[in-house]
């Protein structure tokens, strides 16, 4: 009896960090102005929420076969959330005209339309 009961608060636990994550992110989504920080926000809170939610889900469940779907679920989003992102942001690093007023570019080469960097 004690046993379930702290497995449900774990599950709990680990359920409401994954929404407060996600809730932050959201948040996030709408309070910053430039494309590059609204990516980065999506991309960390979509992968930690649903880290959090595997867990909870694996600790309500236990060990069954719906165990290795999760986990199939959360390994293809580990893989395919920071390539999005990734290529997200290295369109808005290739397209944005006024990138240079966001962001701080002295180390990096940075790129216009026609131009090639010199190396």
């Amino acid at each position: 009896m004690i046993g379930e009961w702290i497995r449900f608060g774990l599950c709990a636990v680990f359920m409401l960090a994954g929404l407060f994550i996600m809730v932050v992110s959201i948040i996030g989504l709408y309070r910053f102005d430039f494309a590059l920080n609204r990516i980065h926000a999506a991309a960390l809170g979509d992968t930690l929420s649903l880290l959090l939610f595997t867990v909870g889900l694996l600790i309500a469940v236990g060990f069954h076969a719906v165990v290795w779907k999760l986990i199939l679920v959360l390994v293809l989003q580990w893989l395919t959330s920071p390539l999005s992102s990734h290529m997200l942001s290295q369109f808005e690093y290739r397209v944005d005209e006024n990138l240079a007023e966001h962001v701080d570019l002295s180390d990096a080469e940075y790129r216009t339309e026609g131009e090639v960097a010199d190396k």
